[in-house]
């Protein structure tokens, strides 16, 4: 197969210190266009690939003027469902930065899209490709901690007020805060890990001054029979992250901090995760299903994150509890 030709949306910081550096390793792939609205941006990532590529400030000429096999979005939330969907209909491959929109009506859409069109669409929620988030999965799914009773998790996060978070910062542009942000993928690995179904939420915000969440608590239950807590701190000295996953035998518990694997732990003894589970990218998964490798699924996940945030964000708003729709 020839080398995958590929566009990229968005040249902020995500795109230059996540992005790059893994389309740089792939010698499979050939970057073919970029494009933001920002020439700041456009000029700070030819600057890191060090070489000429071509560059627009209107994505659509882009992918008009490229013959592009897939493109990569990273860019403000509210603007992924556009993007997304005029990609595939340009016959693309897409993955998406986190979440894949901020509305499920447009989750669903892109879905229904991809389906339509026979591409892969594929959101970049990194902990579903990580050894230890797989092992857990397979785990919790062969009935390792027995029937399912409780879900706790949290996420820490030193957000600042830096230029870094401008757009993050407007509801317009981000769709929410700390929750819809980074909290989207600890409620991505909650629900990957278990399989679980959140059937109620009731939720409480805080905005600390700002316009979007600073601070949330969701308090969840699952048609499985557990029940929940998921916390996002974004006024935080560092990052730090737990998911215990509890059960009529026993628990398990994943433990990030500073962006990197602390423990997993077992009945609280330390798990060793397999050999047969390698270290992966959303980024190098994306390529090899694109390249014909079996695995890959539709991210039917993305849009029961996405239920569950607008449960969330609509029982903040009412003081009330809200059924997680369907």
């Amino acid at each position: 197969m020839a080398r995958i030709k590929l566009g990229l949306i968005g040249c902020g910081g995500n795109m230059r210190g996540a992005h790059l550096p893994r389309i740089q390793a792939n010698k499979f792939v050939e970057l073919c266009g970029i494009a933001d609205t920002s020439a700041d941006a456009v000029q700070a990532f030819a600057e890191k690939w060090g070489a000429p590529l071509p560059a627009y400030s209107d994505y659509t000429k882009m992918l008009q003027e490229q013959e592009l096999d897939a493109v990569m979005i990273s860019s403000p939330h509210n603007t992924h469902y556009a993007q997304a969907r005029r990609a595939l209909d340009a016959g693309c491959h897409v993955l998406v930065e986190k979440p894949l929109t901020i509305r499920a009506a447009d989750t669903k859409a892109l879905l229904a899209t991809a389906k339509r069109k026979k591409r892969i669409l594929h959101v970049s929620y990194q902990r579903h490709h990580y050894p230890v988030y797989r092992c857990v999965r397979d785990l919790v799914r062969a009935g390792a901690i027995g029937e399912p009773r409780a879900l706790i998790a949290y996420v820490t996060q030193g957000w600042g007020w830096g230029h870094n978070l401008t757009w993050r910062l407007v509801p317009k542009l981000s769709g929410g805060g700390m929750f819809m942000d980074t909290g989207s993928h600890l409620v991505a690995a909650a629900l990957f890990t278990t399989g679980w179904h959140v059937d109620e939420v009731t939720a409480f915000t805080d905005h600390k001054d700002k316009k979007v969440d600073i601070l949330a608590a969701v308090s969840l239950r699952f048609r499985e029979g557990a029940v929940g807590t998921i916390c996002t701190v974004g006024q935080a000295s560092r990052h730090d992250e737990r998911l215990a996953l509890h059960g009529t035998k026993g628990c398990l518990v994943i433990h990030l901090h500073q962006w990197g694997l602390k423990s997993v732990l077992l009945n609280d003894a330390p798990l060793k995760i397999p050999a047969r589970y390698k270290e992966d990218t959303p980024d190098a998964a994306f390529f090899r299903w694109i390249r014909g490798a079996k695995g890959y699924e539709p991210p039917l996940y993305a849009l029961e994150v996405q239920h569950l945030s607008e449960a969330a964000y609509k029982s903040a708003k009412s003081g009330r509890r809200v059924k997680v729709a369907r």
